[in-house]
């Protein structure tokens, strides 16, 4: 896809150029590159690219050169994203106070956290596992088109920023239908700008953004043509962790499983210990035709969250301790109704003093639900 001016439009510095622009296909040199990072007494994210995101983030606007009259519809913009974040935080605290709590034997030793059907959701599953080396997102949205280096204040595109994240600030996930029809633009055209934007939200430092790929046996390396694997690497703020957020653009149904992907899972999953998450997930694994994803799953997690959107509840009960919270409804109209799990409904009925409450909407339904499974 080849646009000009992107969302981010971001002033990146040639002599910190994060998009990966070799010829052809190279391996990655992680030793190297390790012993490099080691050196580094404190870990320092990118300032053009920070503050590029930060200015499209709603967040700060310092060292943008910006007219009187643009700054005026940036602060009205900037005073509407805030609004959507105070609205979310106490979701966000809730997820936070759960997974302190109930969570507590797996949440921190989660090193590997795996999405699919993630869309650009970022903040749940971090707010999930804060501590995970490396965060592993997939689904059906491109990845978004290389990075302008120049910020682009027109105040007509502000509302394409805002329409951007509504629905997820208002929901907890992002619509299928509404990314298709909000991420058409030239300023919104993929993952990268919405994922970025919700990472300088969260308090993240952005060292690079680079487009990957994966080889055939399954290895992470640089490309200079293909679009399918977005990497940034990132830290909290404050923090010196390094931490790498992936995300692959492709179909998983059985028959368009990515084979170079199923090389990658098979290589990587069982060397960590797999989270995970998954939410307003379309009821795709209730599918055969989703059965490769089904198994990667259930075969290499060790622990998964999720609602009923997930694997059915009849798959986990097998190798899986099952812990129930929320409120079990029959799925919308929009879903088959064989989407209807009557054995979880009858779990929860049966088990009703055990569950535990989930006030706040998450995923498709309000009241929402969480299913919980631990490998046994």
């Amino acid at each position: 896809m080849n646009i000009k001016h992107t969302f981010f439009a971001l002033a990146l510095a040639t002599s910190a150029l994060t998009l990966t622009c070799c010829s052809g296909s190279s391996k990655e040199t992680p030793a190297a590159d390790n012993a490099q990072e080691q050196t580094q007494s404190t870990l320092k994210g990118d300032e053009a690219i920070n503050r590029a995101i930060n200015f499209y983030a709603g967040i700060s606007k310092e060292g943008v050169d910006i007219s009187e009259a643009d700054a005026k519809a940036w602060n009205a913009y900037s005073s509407t994203v805030k609004g959507f974040v105070e609205r979310s935080a106490p979701t966000l605290k809730m997820v936070d106070g759960i997974a302190s709590t109930d969570f507590a034997d797996f949440r921190d030793s989660i090193d590997f956290v795996f999405y699919p059907f993630s869309g650009a959701d970022f903040m749940y599953p971090y707010t999930l596992f804060p501590n995970a080396k490396t965060y592993f997102l997939c689904g059906i949205e491109k990845t978004g088109s290389p990075i302008d280096r120049d910020i682009v204040t027109a105040f007509s595109q502000y509302e394409t920023y805002r329409q951007a994240l509504a629905t997820y600030f208002r929901t907890s996930y992002f619509a299928s239908k509404e990314m298709a029809a909000d991420w058409g633009t030239m300023e919104v055209d993929g993952i990268c700008p919405v994922i970025t934007m919700l990472m300088a939200i969260s308090k993240c430092e952005i060292i690079s953004i680079k487009y990957k790929d994966i080889d055939r046996d399954g290895a992470i390396v640089n490309t200079a043509d293909k679009r399918k694997l977005l990497e940034i690497r990132f830290f909290r703020a404050g923090s010196q962790q390094e931490q790498t957020l992936y995300y692959f653009a492709s179909n998983v149904a059985d028959k368009s499983f990515d084979e170079h992907l199923k090389a990658y899972l098979d290589t990587t999953l069982p060397e960590h210990r797999v989270g995970c998450y998954m939410k307003a997930a379309s009821f795709l694994l209730h599918n055969d035709f989703f059965s490769t994803m089904r198994s990667y799953i259930l075969d290499y997690s060790h622990a998964i969250v999720q609602d009923d959107s997930g694997i059915p509840y009849r798959f986990l009960t097998d190798k899986f301790s099952v812990n129930l919270y929320g409120e079990y409804v029959k799925p919308s109209e929009e879903f088959s109704d064989e989407c209807y799990q009557p054995d979880l409904q009858k779990r929860y009925v049966e088990d009703a003093s055990s569950i535990k409450p989930l006030p706040c909407r998450i995923g498709y339904n309000s009241p929402s639900n969480w299913i919980v499974a631990r490998h046994k």
